[in-house]
């Protein structure tokens, strides 16, 4: 018999006794479950998460002083910011201020970041859901426009579009008194950054230079921000970023921290966990495993006079082990492809009824051979000793038996 010849017999063989056969490969159908499950949510979730993380943060330099020594570090300034312009980065530095905003009665807190006119084409993390942002003229003439989060938006503005509406923006002193007060114009509005990591503080986006006009000193920052070139070296871009503010400052008082390590340690993080619940899913398959070699006993306890009756025909010892080696792979093959139809259906499922944690399914190749290859591995480990112990059998003994 060729291998052909050998896995229909297999398919006959499991056809016959289908209730045995389904569960008998109950076992590797839930261990290849469990693992391609675990793998497919794992990379789905790693995806999303990271994501998150890169709009955030994602090959972010992050410039902060140092307050560790006690001592007052002055603030970056935007010589600060010039000097580094060589360098493979894009300048998204802020500077943020804590004001109080009213309109129509309601009242909330909120951290008006003042911003540059380009802030959104730079930093790619700001999404417009109404309205529009600020012109470079704006910017330049300090224009009293804002440019809220939608969550603030409904705080202020509930069930009305608050584009062309005023708001009150109030900066108040330690006693709760107001130090300053300008009437804004709302021009857009943007989108939360939503996912695991949305809904934050109430904020708004006004002109920088409106920023350096009212409220800090023109041309500094309290820190830097800048996103890193795709194509630049992470490591070697936050060296030299360093040696040229400790040239221009004369000292090292201020950090830097770089996002994209958090990124990268957390998909190291993920990675492990993946593989750690895998391996407790893959437990299944060793239970499954167990059940194929019992029924395959049972199957050539069943078949011994088949076997010496071929024995005598002129079988050789290989055939008969090939024949009950093939039975037990096709078994356990179909237990892992049912396992992996169930994990298809199920991370789909799962998408569709959380579309906010995971948008995407992802069912890579790797996962599909990587079920495939342990399903038939499971077949052959496990199926070996009742195939040889079929092939073992003396033709005469075998022939007599009962």
């Amino acid at each position: 018999m060729n291998v052909l010849e050998n896995i229909q017999t297999a398919l006959s063989a499991i056809a016959s006794n289908k209730l045995r056969s389904l569960l008998t490969m109950l076992g590797v159908i839930i261990g290849v479950f469990a693992v391609t499950t675990m793998l497919s949510l794992g990379q789905m979730a790693t995806q999303t998460i990271t994501k998150q993380l890169d709009s955030i943060g994602g090959r972010t330099l992050f410039v902060q002083q140092d307050f560790s020594s006690g001592k007052p570090s002055p603030n970056f300034t935007q010589d600060d910011v010039d000097a580094l312009a060589s360098l493979p980065i894009t300048n998204i530095s802020s500077v943020p201020v804590g004001l109080q905003a009213s309109a129509a009665g309601k009242s909330v807190s909120v951290q008006a970041s003042g911003v540059a006119a380009d802030y959104p084409e730079k930093a790619r993390d700001v999404t417009l859901s109404s309205g529009r942002f600020f012109t470079a003229s704006e910017e330049r003439g300090a224009a009293p426009v804002m440019v809220i989060l939608s969550t603030t938006a409904n705080k202020l503005f509930p069930n009305q579009n608050p584009v062309g509406k005023a708001v009150r923006l109030e900066m108040l002193g330690a006693k709760g008194q107001t130090v300053s007060r300008e009437q804004f114009t709302v021009i857009g509005v943007t989108q939360p950054q939503g996912g695991v990591f949305g809904g934050g503080q109430d904020s708004a986006y006004v002109p920088l230079s409106y920023v350096w006009r009212n409220y800090t000193e023109r041309g500094t920052y309290s820190f830097l921000q800048f996103k890193i070139s795709p194509q630049a070296d992470a490591v070697r871009t936050e060296a030299r970023l360093k040696q040229i503010l400790e040239r221009r400052r004369g000292s090292t008082n201020f950090q830097v921290i770089n996002l994209d390590q958090f990124v990268q340690q957390f998909s190291q993080i993920t990675t492990v966990l993946q593989i750690l619940l895998a391996g407790i899913g893959g437990l299944s398959l060793l239970v499954g495993g167990i059940g194929i070699m019992n029924i395959m006993l049972v199957s050539v306890t069943e078949r011994t006079r088949e076997i010496g009756l071929r024995k005598a025909l002129g079988a050789r010892r290989g055939t008969i082990l090939g024949q009950f080696l093939i039975e037990a792979v096709t078994l356990t093959a179909l237990g892992g492809l049912v396992g992996y139809l169930l994990t298809v259906v199920t991370v789909t499922l799962v998408s569709l009824a959380a579309p906010k944690f995971f948008p995407q399914v992802i069912l890579s190749p790797g996962v599909a051979l990587l079920a495939l290859v342990v399903s038939a591995l499971t077949g052959v480990i496990f199926g070996v000793w009742p195939a040889q112990r079929a092939a073992a059998l003396p033709p005469i003994e075998a022939l007599r038996y009962e």
